[in-house]
């Protein structure tokens, strides 16, 4: 499994021109952390930033400035990691670990914005490849007692040996 396939594609973008304010509205209508900036030509969007709640309250904190006056490139974290779908999941988890990020966009082999991946989305993979582990774990005494010869054959155990 890779990131393309683990990644959110029903992505939240907004041009860096929009407001804060059109920015912290989507967020709150669409029930999300996050939006990815982009400037690009409409058909293929390249992200330029990651606008998170965080960022909307602490820059209306330190910028004592409406929302409606500040641009989402005013308070976007620039240069975003950016993933490429036929990344693995571990070294997206070492890329995002070394970045200090919790979100990454996801692009195409064309360069292309596909989708967002989140810290959430590589523990839910990891924590199906962990419950497919002790599935196996499990069963491992059960294979065992099916391949344990019969009491009384010659492969038992001699009493003064058990």
């Amino acid at each position: 499994m890779n990131v393309g396939q683990l990644c959110s594609r029903d992505l939240i973008s907004v041009p860096a021109s929009a407001t804060l304010s059109e920015v912290a509205r989507l967020m709150h209508d669409q029930h999300i952390g996050s939006v990815v900036v982009i400037k690009s030509p409409l058909d293929r969007p390249v992200a330029v930033g990651v606008i998170t709640d965080r960022d909307v309250v602490r820059a209306q904190l330190q910028r004592t400035a409406d929302l409606s006056r500040l641009r989402a490139e005013d308070v976007m974290t620039p240069n975003p990691l950016v993933l490429s779908e036929d990344s693995q999941p571990e070294d997206a988890v070492r890329k995002m670990r070394a970045r200090a990020v919790r979100r990454a966009p996801v692009v195409d082999a064309h360069g292309t914005l596909i989708g967002l991946v989140s810290t959430d989305d590589l523990v839910a993979h990891i924590g199906r490849q962990l419950g497919n582990i002790a599935r196996v774990v499990a069963l491992q005494p059960m294979r065992e007692a099916e391949r344990a010869p019969a009491q009384g054959s010659e492969w038992a155990c001699p009493p003064s040996h058990c």
